[in-house]
C-alpha cells in the first residue's frame, strides 16, 4: 500500500470514528420528539446573511446552482433558497425581477427531492409544497450543529465502513439519501419517503412553538396568500373569504370556479360563433377555421394553469387536481386538432386537379393521411400521458397487450384495411371504372376502407369486402383499349355458292367506311357529327370506331356443319365507350337484316 494511499485510508477512519452515533441513517423509533437545539439553523441562516453582506451579487446567486454533494450541502442549500423564497413571500414590493428569482426558486426547489415517481407535471408544484412543509418542520424540530451534518468525505468513509449512503436528522423520518441511477446519480437527495410523510408530518407538529423564527409563518405566507400583485385585493375581502377549506382561502375557491366557468364559456362562444360564420361556405374554408377551437382550448388551458397557479396561487392536492385537469382538457384538445387537421388535409387533396385525375391516388393519399393521423395521436397522448406521471414502460407494455387483444378480435376489419391497402397500391381499378367482380359488373363508386361498392346498372350498389376483393380475379372492362364483337350469322345447308358469297360482300360493305367522305342522302345508316368551336367540321362515319389499320373488320365463311352454315363477322370498336358501342351494334343489326331481306337470303 502506497504512503499516501495509507495516509487516506487513516483520515477517513477518523472521521467515521469521531462522527456522532446519529449521523447516519438509522431505525426510526416508535415516537417522535423534536429536537431541543437550533444551532445548526442559527449558524447556517447567520453564515448566510454574513456572506450576502460581505459580497451581494444578484445575478449571481440567482444562477448558482444548489450544491447537493453532501447532506451537509444538502441542508445548507435548501435553508438559503427556502430563506430567500420566504423573504420573497413577505416583502411589500413586488418587481419584474423579483418573478424572475421566484421562478427560478420553483425550479430550484425540486433539486432537493427525489421526484423519480412524481409526474413531470407534477414535480415543480410538490417540490416546492414539499419544500415549505418541511422547512417548517425543521424550524420547529432544529438541526445538530452544521460540525455534526457529514460533508461528502465523511459520508465516502462511512459507506466505506459499511453505513448506508443515507442521513437522518435525527430520531425523525426525515432522511437524506445518496440517489444512485439518473440524472441526479450521486447527489444527495430528500428520499421518496420523506416527500411521501413531510405532509403529514407538519400538520403533527404544527401546535409546537418555533425553534427558529426566521421564516415564522411560511405555510400561511405560501399556501394562504397570493402573490402581491393581487394581495391588496384580496386583503379587502371580507374575513369570511379569507376561510381556508382544504389548504385554499374561500376566495381562491370562488376565483377558480369561475375562471373554469369562462374558460368553457368562451370554448364554446368561439365554436357556436365559427359555426354560424362558415355555414354557406365550402366544406374546406368551414374545417379549416374550426381548428381554431382546438387551438384556443389549448391556449385557455395554458393561461388557466398560470392564473391558477401563479395568480391565485392554488397549492397542494387542489392544484395537482386542477392540473390533472387542465392537461386532460389540453390533451383532448390536441387531439380534436389532429384529427381535424387530417381531415382538412384530405379536403385539400381533394379539391387539386390531380385528385380528380386519379382518384385511386386520392384514396391512397387519404389513407396515408388517417394513418399519420393515428400515429400522430398516439405520440401525443403518449407523451400527454407521461407528464401525468404515468410510466411509458408500463403504457407501452398495456398498448401492446391491449392492441393484441384488438387485432385478435378485429383479424376481419384488419385484413379488409390491409385488403384496401393492397387494391390501393396496387390500383387494379380505380374509381368511375366498370369492373366485374364475384359475377357483378357495374362501376366503382369507392373504394373504403372495409369495402368496394359497385354501382350496378339495375341502379343497386354492391358493397364487397376488401379481403375478398384483393384475392379474387377482377377484370376491368374500362381498361380494354377495344371491344371485341363476333357475330355468327346462320345460312341454309344448301345455300348456293352465289348467295354465300354474296352475303359475305353485303356484310365487308356494312362494316367497311364508304368511299365519299359524306353519306349519300338515302343511305340510312347514321352518321356522326363532329363540331369545333362554331364551325362544323366533316361528318365521320360510324365505322371509323370499327375500322383502324391493325385491327380491320374480318368476314369470313368459317364453319359447315350438317344443317346448316355459317358466316363470321368480327371487328373491335374503339375507344371502348361502351354505351357509344352498344349505339353502333343496333346499327350493325338493323342494316345486316335490311341488306338480307333486301336480298332475299
Amino acid at each position: 500500500m502506497s504512503y499516501p494511499s495509507g495516509i487516506l485510508r487513516l483520515v477517513m477512519a477518523l472521521c467515521v470514528i469521531v462522527l456522532p452515533p446519529g449521523a447516519f441513517a438509522q431505525e426510526t423509533g416508535a415516537s417522535f420528539f423534536p429536537s431541543e437545539s437550533t444551532r445548526g439553523i442559527e449558524a447556517i441562516l447567520d453564515q448566510l446573511t454574513e456572506r450576502a453582506e460581505e459580497d451581494f451579487q444578484p445575478l449571481e446567486d440567482i444562477l448558482e446552482p444548489a450544491n447537493t454533494n453532501s447532506p451537509r450541502d444538502t441542508i445548507i442549500s435548501f435553508l438559503k433558497r427556502t430563506q430567500r423564497y420566504y423573504d420573497l413571500l413577505r416583502q411589500d414590493a413586488y418587481t419584474a425581477e423579483d418573478d424572475a428569482e421566484l421562478q427560478h426558486l420553483y425550479d430550484e426547489m425540486q433539486w432537493f427531492f427525489d421526484l423519480r415517481n412524481v409526474a413531470p407535471s407534477l414535480r415543480q408544484d410538490v417540490a416546492v409544497n414539499s419544500a415549505v412543509y418541511l422547512r417548517e418542520i425543521i424550524d420547529r424540530i432544529g438541526l445538530p450543529p452544521v460540525s455534526e451534518i457529514p460533508d461528502r468525505t465523511q459520508m465516502i468513509a462511512a459507506i466505506n465502513e459499511g453505513y448506508p449512503p443515507a442521513w437522518k436528522i435525527g430520531n425523525t423520518p426525515l432522511v437524506i439519501t445518496r440517489i444512485d441511477d439518473g440524472p441526479n446519480q450521486g447527489k444527495y437527495l430528500f428520499s421518496e419517503e420523506t416527500l411521501e410523510t413531510v405532509e403529514d408530518l407538519f400538520w403533527q407538529l404544527k401546535s409546537f412553538p418555533y425553534r427558529s423564527t426566521s421564516a415564522e409563518g411560511f405555510y400561511e405566507a405560501s399556501f394562504l396568500t397570493p402573490r402581491p400583485t393581487l394581495q391588496a385585493w384580496s386583503d379587502s375581502l371580507p374575513a369570511w373569504m379569507h376561510h381556508g377549506i382544504l389548504g385554499q382561502t374561500l376566495w381562491q375557491w370562488i376565483a377558480m370556479a369561475l375562471l373554469f366557468a369562462l374558460a368553457f364559456l368562451s370554448i364554446w362562444l368561439l365554436s357556436s360563433v365559427l359555426k354560424r360564420l362558415t355555414r354557406n361556405v365550402t366544406p374546406l374554408a368551414r374545417d379549416s377555421a374550426l381548428l381554431l377551437v382546438p387551438l384556443f382550448a389549448v391556449f385557455i388551458s395554458y393561461v388557466l394553469y398560470d392564473l391558477i397557479g401563479d395568480k391565485i396561487f392554488v397549492t397542494g392536492l387542489v392544484f395537482q387536481t386542477a392540473v390533472y385537469i387542465l392537461y386532460g382538457i389540453a390533451l383532448v384538445a390536441g387531439v380534436v386538432f389532429i384529427y381535424s387537421l387530417g381531415t382538412v388535409l384530405i379536403e385539400l387533396v381533394a379539391s387539386t386537379e390531380r385528385a380528380k385525375r386519379s382518384p385511386s391516388g386520392f384514396h391512397l393519399a387519404t389513407l396515408g393521411i388517417r394513418v399519420a393521423s393515428i400515429i400522430a395521436i398516439m405520440a401525443f397522448l403518449l407523451q400527454g400521458m407521461h407528464l401525468l406521471g404515468f410510466s411509458l414502460a408500463t403504457i407501452l407494455a398495456g398498448a401492446g397487450v391491449t392492441g393484441l387483444a384488438v387485432a385478435l378480435a378485429a383479424q376481419n376489419t384488419l385484413r379488409n384495411v390491409f385488403g384496401s391497402l393492397m387494391l390501393l397500391l396496387d390500383k387494379p381499378f380505380e374509381v368511375g371504372q366498370r369492373v366485374k367482380l364475384r359475377g357483378y359488373e357495374g362501376v366503382v363508386e369507392d373504394i373504403g376502407m372495409r369495402s368496394t361498392r359497385l354501382r350496378l346498372s339495375s341502379g343497386h350498389v354492391v358493397s364487397i369486402p376488401n379481403e375478398n376483393v384483393a384475392g379474387m380475379d377482377i377484370e376491368n372492362v374500362d381498361m380494354r383499349p377495344f371491344i371485341q364483337r363476333t357475330i355468327n350469322l346462320p345460312l341454309p345447308f344448301d345455300a348456293s355458292a352465289e348467295k354465300i358469297e354474296r352475303a359475305v360482300t353485303i356484310l365487308q360493305e356494312i362494316v367497311a367506311v364508304p368511299d365519299t367522305s359524306r353519306a349519300k342522302t338515302d343511305d340510312r345508316r347514321p352518321q356522326r357529327m363532329e363540331s369545333h368551336g362554331d364551325q362544323e367540321a366533316e361528318e365521320r362515319h360510324a365505322n371509323e370506331a370499327i375500322n383502324h389499320p391493325d385491327r380491320p373488320p374480318r368476314v369470313v365463311f368459317n364453319e359447315i356443319n350438317s344443317d346448316k352454315l355459317n358466316i363470321a363477322v368480327m371487328y373491335w370498336y374503339s375507344p371502348p365507350d361502351h354505351w357509344a358501342y352498344l349505339e353502333h351494334c343496333q346499327m350493325i343489326n338493323q342494316e345486316i337484316i335490311r341488306r338480307f331481306r333486301e336480298e332475299g337470303l
